[in-house]
């Protein structure tokens, strides 16, 4: 059966049907309100690409672009390096797995909103790690980046991240047989030339996915760069559609940002593909 049968048998199936109506109706009619203009506060149906020229020519949506890539990137690399580690330590090296992995799990069912106000407690200047630095005389005053910066948004959005990625990462690597790794050993393999040649290559597609996962979730995020982060370093597209859809009630622009939002996470996949390809951790060819 050819790709197009195929399509078409599951596009005829009940799932193929919901996925229709649920996504991609709304997602052709949000494309072609991208085309219309706003006037007199009024959303006026016609075809011009002026929202699109806006977007790519005012140095405002540019720098916005900008941020969204300097914290969806530092946070999918982090929250990735650090859950593959725990997950490779939870699978591979520790005694109490079913402890650990239930630790994940409760910390992953934390609030969202209780973890960003818990931050703000304990990064504002009158908070816990500035009180500390304070009475341990490391610093004269109090530290604003700790708050109210791009470091503040990275910083909680892996705190966030984090558990997701470890059990994703955990499922993989639990897959693995075990004797692969002591198999390595007896050839003359280091532990990193293991991790590298073995481990890495086996869990490569689940790292290609948790760290898309955690880049699309970053860069659509508009809560934390309100609450924690600042007006000029933190101002994301995410931020950016929501103030136009709730605050200057510009949808057509607010989606046309969201379409050249999800241009870029395609580029991003693209390169991110290749380049994991080109390092070996993913196939070359998949069937």
């Amino acid at each position: 059966m050819t790709l197009s049968r195929r399509l078409a048998a599951f596009l005829a199936t009940p799932l193929g049907l919901l996925l229709v109506l649920c996504v991609a109706v709304p997602v052709l009619l949000l494309f072609a309100f991208s085309f219309f203009h706003l006037y007199q506060l009024e959303v006026v149906p016609g075809a011009t690409v002026d929202n699109y020229r806006r977007v790519f020519t005012t140095m405002l949506y540019r720098r916005y672009a900008w941020n969204t890539l300097l914290i969806a990137a530092p946070t999918a690399f982090i929250a990735v390096v650090g859950g593959y580690t725990l997950a490779f330590y939870i699978v591979f090296r520790s005694r109490h797995r079913q402890i650990l992995l239930t630790a994940v799990i409760i910390a992953l069912m934390g609030s969202y909103l209780a973890l960003i106000y818990s931050w703000r407690t304990l990064s504002g200047e009158s908070g816990i790690f500035n009180s500390l630095l304070l009475a341990a005389h490391i610093t004269r005053r109090p530290l604003p980046i700790l708050l109210f910066s791009r470091l503040a948004v990275i910083t909680a959005e892996v705190n966030f991240f984090l558990p997701l990625t470890t059990l994703v990462l955990y499922s993989s690597l639990a897959s693995v047989e075990p004797g692969l790794e002591a198999a390595a050993r007896d050839l003359g393999a280091g532990k990193w030339l293991t991790l590298r040649r073995v481990l890495l290559p086996l869990s490569g597609n689940a790292l290609f996915g948790a760290t898309l996962f955690v880049f699309f979730l970053s860069a659509g995020d508009y809560i934390t760069p309100v609450f924690l982060g600042g007006i000029g370093s933190s101002g994301t597209l995410g931020t950016l559609i929501a103030d136009q859809l709730s605050t200057t009630l510009n949808y057509p622009l607010g989606a046309s940002i969201a379409f050249v939002m999800l241009a870029m996470f395609m580029a991003v996949v693209v390169v991110l593909r290749l380049s994991m390809r080109a390092a070996g951790l993913l196939p070359r060819h998949t069937g």
